[in-house]
């Protein structure tokens, strides 16, 4: 049991300082998934951390700013954490998606220009090459290198579709993160009641415990969905959006194969319950306590 809760305490703290890292990495190449994440619309210096808050707006236009109803903030952290500077300045949604020239961030509608234009160099390029133009294809082959780091914005129509679910994001993150330290505060109360030969007084951390196994589910799906939700409309960053991703399955068939795995899964389940709940009507065959 202690190790067990040892291992869990190591794992979780691995956790929390490897997501610190990538929070820098993503501050600098994934800068419109960090800010969705803080719902951070208008860039700022020594922006503050979001411990908790609630939205309050429900925007259809995504550059429409989400106002907070209540939030609870650490001043400076945001800045702090994405570049080990407490006076940084976090470029927002709208600074992202409409530009910003003090800062140097281009704007969504001139990287879809720019994009567009790769686009069509690569056409011209491999038609060029099919002719054997060779000045053709060297002119063409140019273009693209110069817009090349573009390239995905040109199958975009307009600077919102570069904003993803920001209500989502932001959300998911925070369960994702509140579970993630109660985990820890589990392991180490754990420990201690164990050394204190304390585990089987202790009902209402068992009741804990076992509630706590579906969130361990929960905090790796709330994981996945600040991955996946947040970095939309990219597949790979700044080159490839979903939309040039989707594969060419029949709607049926994708209904289908889910179908399936919503069966099978259920059965698992049920029979998993099962097999648990008739282990512990049986209990300890020794007749031993925890």
């Amino acid at each position: 049991m202690i190790v067990a809760s040892v291992f869990g305490i190591v794992a979780s703290l691995m956790i929390i300082i490897t997501g610190d890292s990538s929070a820098r990495l993503m501050a600098k190449h994934q800068p419109m998934k960090f800010a969705a994440m803080e719902n951070l619309y208008d860039g700022q210096r020594k922006a503050p951390l979001v411990v908790l808050g609630v939205i309050k707006n429900n925007n259809t236009n995504d550059l429409d700013k989400n106002e907070f109803a209540v939030k609870l903030e650490i001043p400076n952290f945001l800045s702090s954490m994405a570049f080990l500077d407490k006076n940084a300045y976090v470029p927002g949604i709208k600074d992202i998606a409409d530009g910003n020239i003090e800062h140097n961030i281009m704007s969504a509608t001139e990287k879809i220009s720019k994009g567009k234009v790769a686009i069509g160099a690569l056409k011209d390029y491999n038609t060029a090459k099919k002719a054997n133009d060779m000045e053709g294809s060297k002119a063409a082959l140019t273009t693209l290198q110069e817009n090349y780091s573009y390239f995905g914005y040109g199958f975009l129509s307009e600077a919102k579709d570069t904003v993803p679910p920001v209500k989502m994001t932001f959300y998911s993150f925070r369960i994702m993160v509140i579970l993630g330290f109660w985990f820890i505060i589990l392991f180490i109360l754990a420990i201690v009641f164990v050394l204190r030969d304390k585990m089987e007084y202790k009902t209402w951390y068992l009741r804990a415990a076992v509630i706590s196994i579906p969130l361990a589910y929960l905090a790796t799906q709330v994981g996945w969905i600040v991955t996946e939700v947040g970095r939309q409309p990219w597949v790979i960053q700044d080159l490839m959006p979903t939309l040039t991703a989707v594969s060419n399955i029949n709607t049926g068939s994708v209904k289908v194969t889910f179908a399936l795995f919503a069966v099978l899964f259920t059965v698992l389940l049920i029979a998993e319950i099962k097999i648990m709940t008739r282990q512990i009507k049986i209990g300890p065959k020794d007749g031993g306590t925890l």
